[in-house]
């Protein structure tokens, strides 16, 4: 499976949110699946990074036309995606190239990655941090739904293992 993790890009944030990007990179790429990022740096490379401590494959979807040209780029990337469509551009074929998604921290890149993910019924499990998008949205959601069309359960995690067996669940049932 081709697994999206999204987060912010930022590198100042708390050790815990990096500690968790990358336990979630390594049990994905232990499950052989493939870590599908934003391919910037922050959460999206220290997910790469733990994707490549477990001997997995990473994909780095970027805005770009180069990975030269790209200020942002994260380290850890086997596959590089040059979009050259910028950074709101290269969210859908990021969504579009998964088969469900877990969210750490994040701004609002963040929120527009879970709500394509949300509206194309792909499985999503935030790992929330507090005043992060993971966090803010659960304050707002209805039940475990986004809004009231209801497309897909948005599920939250307290850390890294759980939300990759949350997902994996979701991935092996119907949509719900």
């Amino acid at each position: 499976m081709q697994i999206a993790v999204l987060g912010s890009w930022d590198n100042d944030l708390d050790s815990a949110v990096y500690e968790a990007a990358e336990e979630v990179g390594r049990l994905i790429a232990g499950r052989g699946d493939v870590v599908f990022t934003g391919g910037s740096t922050g959460v999206m490379e220290a997910a790469m990074k733990g994707a490549k401590s477990a001997g997995g494959t990473t994909v780095g979807m970027l805005p770009t036309e180069s990975a030269k040209e790209y200020t942002l780029l994260g380290g850890y990337i086997d596959i590089f995606i040059q979009t050259g469509m910028g950074e709101l551009g290269k969210l859908a074929p990021l969504i579009h190239s998964t088969d469900g998604a877990i969210a750490i921290a994040g701004g609002s890149g963040t929120l527009i990655e879970i709500a394509m993910a949300y509206i194309q019924q792909k499985p999503i499990v935030m790992i929330p941090f507090a005043g992060f998008t993971t966090d803010r949205i659960g304050h707002y959601m209805i039940g475990n739904k986004l809004d009231h069309r209801g497309y897909c359960t948005v599920d939250t995690a307290a850390d890294a293992g759980s939300a990759v067996e949350t997902l994996y669940r979701r991935l092996s049932s119907p949509v719900s």
